[in-house]
């Protein structure tokens, strides 16, 4: 081995310990929200070592800036907010923090940008400046587009930017995405029925807010199921909702009501029903034709039962939308690279605060596989921290793209 093959494979075993290292010391602490004082020390810890001017923005949010003296800057984005989840795992590294965890691998996420901020700050030439950003509230809402609207994008003269996601189901070390719409429009949303309650025995003399909510619940089902593209909610055979045909992946909709609040007494009619749900697309329009479907459809059900009704939607995440023309301009060094690399031909239906960088400046997104099939959000939620080196490494790529 020559003495720069000796000092290049030092370098690689010094990264791969520092990932390691970052990882586990930000999963012991982890923090919700907007609100993280030892996740933003920690990183501070590393960053106030590096030759990197620093902003601070949504609370708890860092910007890193590594000026390398050239006119466009390239962003890479880490989230840094937990989930509020009671780890159930048992290793040495488990969280800290009662009722919080990095269930999502928000940890790995700061853990590379933070490695590869060391990384960065030992070159003295780079075809380009580096912006690296860590933000808060990605699980919640606010974050992103808080910082896209401080206007430290434009400041910097941020020209593209670039982000992971941890994913369960691919193989450990692989890294994938695909042009285009890769995750869709989310939003929740929030439904009031009014009525009149009455003892079970006379139910007639009330309107059953309860009977009145399922009858919603099933008309919205059924003309959703009839636009094409729509995501079912049984299995093939087990309901009696007639399916439209399948479209492109990308007219992917969903419509759901996960809980539902009704009812005082088993034996009093109920006066009201709260229900709450998701609705998710990949366009704007598609999204605002959900939105018609519900509000339409409760105007249509309140005045066929002559009750009030209200209706409630949040601003939600925009769709996560690769840029195509970046994405093929950076594709060559992405596959080149030997951890392996995976166009997928179907969009995932999660979604992602990083879609507000992507209305700024041209965006990609990709996810790197955990290989453990261990799903985001589960108390058990755990990866093998040598991953980190394949998000690394494209990091290091995207840089001379």
């Amino acid at each position: 081995m020559t003495t720069i093959q000796t000092i290049q494979t030092a370098q690689a075993h010094n990264y791969a310990a520092n990932l390691k290292k970052h990882r586990q010391a930000l999963h012991r602490i982890p923090e919700l929200g907007r609100t993280l004082p030892k996740t933003k020390q920690y990183l501070l810890s590393v960053l106030e070592q590096l030759n990197c001017k620093m902003t601070f923005l949504c609370d708890s949010g860092i910007c890193a800036f590594f000026d390398k003296g050239m006119k466009e800057t390239t962003g890479f984005r880490a989230d840094m907010d937990a989930l509020p989840v009671e780890e159930a795992n048992s290793c040495a590294y488990c969280s800290t923090h009662k009722g919080k965890m990095h269930a999502c691998g928000h940890d790995g996420h700061m853990a590379m940008v933070l490695a590869f901020g060391e990384y960065i700050d030992k070159l003295d030439e780079l075809p380009c400046n580096v912006l690296l950003i860590f933000q808060p509230a990605e699980e919640t809402l606010g974050g992103a587009k808080e910082i896209c609207e401080s206007g430290i994008l434009k400041r910097y003269n941020v020209t593209r930017i670039f982000g992971i996601h941890l994913w369960p189901f691919i193989e450990a070390g692989k890294l994938a995405s695909k042009a285009g719409a890769l995750m869709p429009k989310s939003a929740e949303i929030n439904i009031g029925i009014h009525g009149k309650a009455a003892h079970g025995t006379a139910a007639y003399e009330g309107n059953d807010a309860l009977y009145i909510a399922t009858d919603y619940i099933r008309r919205i089902y059924v003309k959703h199921a009839q636009i094409p593209g729509a995501v079912p909610h049984f299995p093939s055979g087990t309901s009696d909702i007639p399916q439209a045909p399948p479209s492109s992946p990308e007219e992917k909709t969903i419509i759901h009501i996960g809980k539902m609040d009704s009812g005082y007494a088993r034996n009093i009619v109920s006066d009201y029903a709260h229900l709450r749900g998701t609705v998710r697309a990949f366009s704007e329009k598609n999204f605002e034709k959900l939105i018609t479907l519900l509000t339409d459809t409760l105007a249509e059900t309140a005045s066929d039962y002559r009750c009030e009704a209200d209706f409630a939607n949040s601003e939600g995440y925009p769709p996560v939308i690769n840029e195509e023309k970046l994405y093929r301009q950076i594709l060559p060094a992405v596959k080149s690279l030997a951890c392996g690399y995976e166009e997928i031909s179907q969009p995932l239906m999660i979604s992602e605060d990083f879609s507000f960088y992507g209305q700024y400046v041209p965006a990609v997104f990709f996810l790197l596989g955990t290989g453990t099939s261990i799903p985001l959000h589960s108390t058990n939620f755990d990866f093998d921290e040598q991953i980190l080196l394949s998000g690394f490494a494209l990091y290091k790529a995207l840089l001379s793209c």
